[in-house]
């Protein structure tokens, strides 16, 4: 988890409910051929989680049921599913965004039970919460991964935390 310690969020995807946050600058290529704009680093987190700012919870894993616009009048279209297409998503490109300096990771704690705290600039908080809720489909709760060959790799789940 050292390995991201000072790297940027350099942008946050998700598949379906999982997310996906990127910390620092890589580039692959797919079985496509096709080159993707990655992290140097990947932290996917298929649990509870929120984002704080200043002691107050500004980013909720739950926002993702909610529409982009929560101003306009229900859409029967809006599928929570469709990345972009949430309060959750908009909130989160903001957050990377809207900063002058991008925002690094001063500190990383992990707990026993696979809680995770990562500390960022601006008095920012990243807490990653198993123990608070996981979703059902999935044999690990979080993990971090390289995009960049290494392998220390790591991820925790129902056995605990395992190195891939």
């Amino acid at each position: 988890m050292q390995q991201l310690l000072e790297l940027p969020i350099t942008k946050t995807t998700r598949l379906g409910h999982v997310q996906f946050f990127h910390f620092g600058k890589a580039h692959i290529t797919n079985a496509s051929g096709l080159i993707l704009d990655v992290g140097a680093w990947t932290l996917e987190v298929a649990c509870h989680w929120q984002v704080e700012v200043a002691g107050d919870v500004t980013i909720r894993f739950e926002e993702v049921e909610i529409p982009r616009d929560t101003q306009t009048l229900a859409d029967p279209n809006f599928d929570p599913q469709v990345p972009g297409s949430t309060l959750r998503d908009r909130k989160l490109q903001e957050l990377v965004r809207s900063q002058r300096e991008p925002l690094r990771v001063l500190q990383v704690t992990a707990s026993p039970q696979g809680d995770l705290t990562l500390t960022l600039d601006g008095n920012k908080v990243l807490r990653v919460r198993p123990s608070e809720g996981v979703l059902e489909e999935t044999s690990y709760f979080w993990r971090v991964f390289s995009n960049t060959g290494t392998n220390q790799n790591v991820r925790f789940g129902p056995n605990g935390v395992e190195r891939e």
